[in-house]
């Protein structure tokens, strides 16, 4: 019988419904399924394992990469693999590989930690994103966390997490120095963010569904909710992105974009632990369809070991 392991972290090992329905749905299929923590000893053996509920990694980076690149050494499946979900958590690495393939991104500028300091982030705001809404963050995150707004001018926004040039160095500079790889990303705010991310879901090669997700940095909470009517321009993105050849042999991948003018442009591609959405599905056969797809192509790729 063939065992696999679903990765989550101390905080949330069994918490999780996605998870626990993952894990219910292959043991139905014969298969000798469990939930384990990453921060954990790894004592039993797994033919694969695919990451889940890991969130707050970004908090523990360098271990979590060790980990990761362990489970390469001793040769045990993992999906994604662990050379495309670290090349995925680095976001600056992640737009690069966008960039090549000629994806529509936002603009984007990286400071790293020799080159972030109050001049240098005070005239990025003030020339390259002509004085307008800027939003910082770091190049390993998740949840949104870490994600602010500068308001380089003095007329008052209605927007959260807004704050000032002197706050960013102080909150992004301790980032940097606690993680070498690490750098700060800026980008100008798009308002049709108002509108919410169409979020596109594959899993291994399928486009199961798609989302619409209202992040709560810009948004306070707004519920996701599935899409059924998905504008043809976030449809032909999302499976040009599928196709990218980087991004081959992936399990699963979440493409979370906009539109803008009529255009899609993408906000990030989730390949390290794409949250797939399904608890805010209120169709329980659509939810139950979306799992049993992933723990049918999951076991799948196990039997091939």
């Amino acid at each position: 019988m063939k065992k696999i392991g679903i990765v989550s972290c101390d905080n949330w090992i069994g918490k999780i419904k996605e998870d626990i329905n993952l894990c219910n749905m292959l043991k139905l299929m014969g298969v000798d399924a469990k939930i384990i923590s990453w921060q954990q000893p790894l004592t039993e053996d797994f033919d694969s394992l695919i990451l889940r509920s890991v969130w707050g990694y970004q908090d523990d980076y360098l271990n979590f990469k060790k980990w990761l690149l362990n489970i390469k050494k001793r040769g045990i499946n993992l999906f994604n693999n662990p050379d495309i979900i670290l090349a995925n958590i680095l976001k600056d690495k992640q737009f690069e590989i966008l960039q090549k393939n000629n994806i529509p991104c936002i603009k984007t500028q990286y400071l790293d930690s020799f080159s972030f300091c109050y001049d240098n982030l005070r005239q990025i705001v003030k020339t390259s994103f002509n004085s307008c809404i800027t939003v910082i963050k770091p190049t390993i995150s998740g949840s949104g966390n870490n994600t602010f707004v500068i308001n380089p001018t003095e007329e008052h926004i209605d927007l959260p997490n807004i704050i000032t040039v002197s706050e960013a160095i102080e909150i992004f500079g301790n980032l940097l120095n606690e993680n070498p790889e690490c750098k700060v990303m800026l980008q100008p705010y798009m308002p049709e963010i108002n509108l919410g991310e169409y979020s596109c879901v594959f899993i291994d090669g399928i486009l199961t569904h798609t989302m619409m997700r209202f992040p709560n940095v810009f948004h306070g909470k707004k519920r996701t909710c599935l899409v059924s009517d998905v504008p043809l321009e976030i449809l032909n993105l999302a499976q040009t992105i599928e196709k990218i050849t980087s991004f081959q042999g992936y399990l699963y991948m979440r493409v979370d974009m906009i539109l803008s003018n009529g255009n899609a442009k993408i906000m990030e591609v989730e390949l390290a632990e794409p949250d797939l959405l399904t608890k805010y599905i209120e169709d329980k056969n659509k939810q139950s369809d979306i799992i049993k797809t992933l723990a049918r192509r999951l076991e799948r790729r196990t039997m091939k070991k």
